[in-house]
């Protein structure tokens, strides 16, 4: 069991580094492209409450991701101010049409797939997500920062982090 449940957490990982040439950094021309962030969606919440000690935890996982997104959502479009050029918010089921008009890049991690809320994590394990910049139109992406299950609601904080890398490369746009 503990084999399953290891490799649920790991596939996503692993799939991100298959599909993609992965690289470290931004991409050169970031500066000239458009990118875009995505929003956190509601999840269908599947555990029990009144069943299991396991099943009840699933359930106040799932049901708190769901209470805590408006407000993620909200302050990732306030945070998102602070970057310095192009981007749309969108959200992972719904981001395709923005590609047919010109966004090249999506900020991407396997938080926004939320397999964790799926399964019991084991006791003290600390899920530690990579968020990439996608490349939309090639098979490449660039690892930019992680962040741990806390934070994945922290806009503020993913949007600062990606704002430090984004920096290093393009220092005048600050």
């Amino acid at each position: 069991m503990k084999f399953i449940l290891l490799f649920a957490f790991l596939l996503p990982t692993l799939s991100v580094a298959q599909d993609y040439s992965i690289k470290e950094g931004v991409p050169h021309d970031l500066n000239e492209s458009k990118i875009i962030f995505l929003s956190h969606e509601k999840i269908e919440v599947t555990a029990v409450k009144d069943s299991s000690s396991q099943q009840a935890y699933l359930h106040l996982r799932q049901t708190n991701h769901n209470d805590v997104i408006k407000e993620a959502n909200d302050k990732l479009k306030i945070a998102a101010l602070d970057y310095p050029f192009a981007y749309a918010i969108s959200t992972k089921s719904s981001f395709e049409p923005l590609i047919k008009v010109g966004y090249k890049y999506l900020l991407d991690s396997r938080a926004y797939s939320y397999e964790n809320l799926l399964v019991q994590p084991n006791e003290g394990e600390l899920i530690i997500y990579e968020y990439f910049i996608i490349d939309l139109t090639a098979n490449l992406a660039y690892k930019v920062f992680e962040l741990d299950e806390m934070k994945v609601y922290d806009s503020k904080l993913m949007i600062r982090k990606l704002n430090r890398k984004v920096k290093k490369v393009f220092p005048e746009a600050y």
